[in-house]
């Protein structure tokens, strides 16, 4: 059982369960699944379950509203109501402005789950008010990947390469933009299990994030493969 199971076993076994969490991480690191195996722990019955997920890009004003006409009353065949908010970093300022004002007059047995990547795109104010898990980088089920075999190579060297191998290597990884995350999460995870450089997979989750921010990808791999080269070079910018 991992540590986050442990903590929201222990949780539902209280009397005391907060109203409100916030469960961070990347993607595929089972935070609706733990959300729904909480929502088992607390007994919570069909009818009393409600998930909301964005509708496109981003959580509306009108998810929102449906949400609080379903938790307005509470749990009807349960002792709690959970209500597991998918994207909650994605919620429009109307949405935010009017889920706060959920959050803040909560109904009795109501407890939401908050699921986000990101937490610096959640207002403060609902953040504040949540119990926050934070969910590691996805590695259980990880595996050397046929597909990437040339960059796990090349990494393996990537110390002795100059600064031109470092360009030329970037320029490699750049040609796979349309899988470029599940690139670079295999390489974290291949440099932090395989080499035990845990500073090199801290270098290529950063630069991860600054990709989700739109930073040019270019920019951002070169900058990245520089680092990990030794290179000392400033991060990598947005735009």
């Amino acid at each position: 059982m991992s540590r986050i199971q442990e903590i929201l076993k222990g949780v539902a076994r209280s009397d005391r369960v907060p109203g409100a969490y916030l469960f961070l991480g990347p993607p595929g690191v089972g935070k609706k699944n733990t959300a729904e195996a909480f929502a088992e722990l607390l007994k919570c019955k069909k009818q009393d379950k409600f998930v909301v997920a964005p509708s496109g890009t981003s959580l509306k004003i009108e998810q929102v509203r449906e949400l609080q006409g379903w938790v307005r009353y509470g749990p009807s065949a349960s002792r709690y109501l959970v209500t597991i908010v998918e994207g909650a970093d994605r919620l429009t300022e109307q949405a935010a402005a009017a889920f706060l004002k959920t959050l803040e007059e909560p109904p009795p047995g109501v407890v939401f789950v908050l699921l986000a990547e990101r937490e610096d795109r959640i207002p403060e104010t609902i953040a504040s008010r949540c119990q926050k898990i934070t969910f590691s980088e996805k590695i259980a089920d990880w595996n050397l990947s046929q597909d990437f075999m040339f960059f796990y190579e090349e990494l393996r060297s990537i110390g002795k390469k100059g600064i031109r191998e470092l360009l030329q290597l970037s320029a490699k990884m750049e040609k796979e933009k349309e899988r470029i995350e599940e690139l670079l999460y295999h390489l974290s995870h291949f440099v932090c299990h395989e080499l035990f450089d845990v500073r090199s997979a801290r270098v290529i989750l950063d630069t991860i994030r600054y990709l989700k921010r739109k930073a040019n990808l270019k920019l951002a791999l070169d900058v990245m493969c520089l680092r990990l080269g030794g290179k000392n070079v400033g991060p990598a910018v947005s735009g």
